[in-house]
Formats: structure tokens, sequence, C-alpha cells
């Protein structure tokens, strides 16, 4: 029989050694912040995606609060991108404008 699988356990090197998959990927944009619908892959479920955001991680968690309870949605934070769940296009907006930022409608 034979057999395909990994290296798990040596007794000449212990445990092999664990990939880190979760990384800080968060990237600090200098442009305006562009937003987008999405509803790919997401089981027809629409998805506002805010990205190339000009806030550090911090910052951009203290605005996903803000929104979310604004907007009474729910929202998180992926890969230097708010997701807020549902058409919440014209809110983010607003709410952009209220605090002098520009955001750019990207895609259709």
């Amino acid at each position: 029989m034979k057999s395909d699988s990994k290296l798990v356990y040596s007794t000449e090197t212990g445990r092999a050694p664990e990939h880190n998959s979760k990384k800080d990927t968060w990237i600090k944009n200098a442009g305006p912040a562009k937003m987008r619908l999405e509803t790919a892959g997401r089981g027809g479920k629409a998805v506002t995606v805010l990205f190339q955001l000009p806030w550090t991680e911090d910052e951009a968690k203290k605005h996903l609060k803000a929104m979310q309870s604004s907007f009474g949605c729910g929202g998180s934070i992926k890969d230097s991108t708010l997701e807020l769940r549902g058409d919440v296009r014209a809110k983010v907006e607003a709410f952009f404008a209220a605090k002098s930022l520009k955001i750019i409608r990207a895609g259709g």
C-alpha cells in the first residue's frame, strides 16, 4: 500500500513546522477610497466592499464600528478591505461626505 501523505512527525526532527496562514496584510493607501457591490460567491447576498482605504488598521476598525452602528448592519475586515452586509452604498457615501472624505464607486 503506497501512501502519498505529508510528513507529520519524525523522530529525528520532531513535529513538522506549521505554516502560518494568517498574515498581517493591511495596506494603507494614499488615494481616494473605492467602493463596490459584490454578490458573487456569497449565495446571492449583496455585500458592500470598501477598498484602497486611507486609514491604518486601527482607524479602519473605528470607522467600521461607527458605520455598523449608524447603518444597522454587520461588517468585517478582510485583507485591507471593509465588508458591510447589504447594499448600503448610499449610506456609505453620506458617511464619507460627513467626514469630508472622498469615495469613488467602482465596478458596475
